[in-house]
């Protein structure tokens, strides 16, 4: 590490709180100068060149801070209406899923069980109008004024909060969806003793979600869920479908072999 960009660095932020979010924003600022750094020196920069163009690559680190320092989050507020107005739909939508189970049970117990259906139905379609309107709503995203650090890192914390929010509205409307699916089930074929397996399937769902808005140091962690999360769903199924609880027993065999598979293919992976 170069120790004129640190000291200058640190001169930067001498005045600001010990807050997590103010140490990675000036250890993000740190990494990204350094490497800027080496990069000029090896495209054939002096010394002096090089720490004079990647300190005018900085930007205004007050406003930097100003706007994101004090809070970990970044919305431009042309984004955050958008954002708003999305979730209030998608909200509704939701919402409107979950009560329709409703004229099901309301229904079931009268002469007409074939209204409740319909009423289901026509409910449903209401509610898939107000997620496909959020949906359709314009996701503005931030534009840099520059290739400064400081423009870079906005965009990039922008970017992350909207994937946040993306996977927070996915994870709530499984959850709902799963509810709404269990009742129904439950309802219709009155296997109550077995559809709470649809809780699982929503539990391995929810970890597959995690999956994709995970960096790869996450991922790692998160496929040994989803594979025991998985097996434990197929030994229920298949031990209730076959009555096969002799052996069924056997699929947690299979899954430390599989295990140890994909532990092996990772490792072989890492090495070239």
């Amino acid at each position: 590490m170069n120790k004129r960009i640190e000291t200058h660095v640190n001169d930067l932020f001498a005045n600001t709180s010990s807050d997590i979010h103010i140490l990675d924003i000036k250890e993000e600022l740190l990494a990204n100068l350094n490497e800027k750094y080496d990069d000029l020196m090896i495209s054939g920069k002096n010394e002096t060149e090089a720490y004079a163009l990647v300190i005018s690559s900085i930007g205004d680190i007050d406003s930097l801070i100003k706007d994101i320092g004090q809070s970990p989050k970044y919305l431009p507020l042309e984004i955050e209406k958008n954002t708003v107005k999305r979730s209030v739909f998608i909200s509704i939508g939701v919402a409107l899923y979950i009560l329709s189970i409703i004229p099901i049970i309301w229904f079931s117990k009268t002469n007409m069980p074939e209204l409740g259906l319909v009423i289901l139905i026509l409910i449903c379609a209401i509610a898939s109008g107000f997620v496909a309107f959020g949906n359709s709503i314009s996701k503005s995203k931030y534009t840099r004024a520059n290739n400064t650090f400081v423009e870079e890192f906005k965009e990039m914390v922008t970017i992350n909060n909207e994937r946040s929010k993306l996977k927070g509205a996915l994870s709530s409307s499984l959850w709902s969806l799963v509810v709404v699916l269990y009742f129904l089930l439950s309802f219709f074929t009155q296997w109550w003793y077995i559809t709470w397996i649809i809780f699982l399937v929503g539990a391995c769902a929810q970890l597959l979600i995690l999956y994709v808005f995970s960096d790869n140091l996450r991922r790692k962690r998160l496929w040994h869920g989803i594979l025991w999360v998985a097996t434990v769903i197929l030994y229920f199924i298949i031990s209730f479908s076959f009555n096969a609880w002799v052996w069924s027993w056997t699929l947690f065999l299979m899954a430390v072999a599989v295990e140890q598979i994909i532990r092996l293919f990772i490792i072989w992976k890492s090495a070239e």
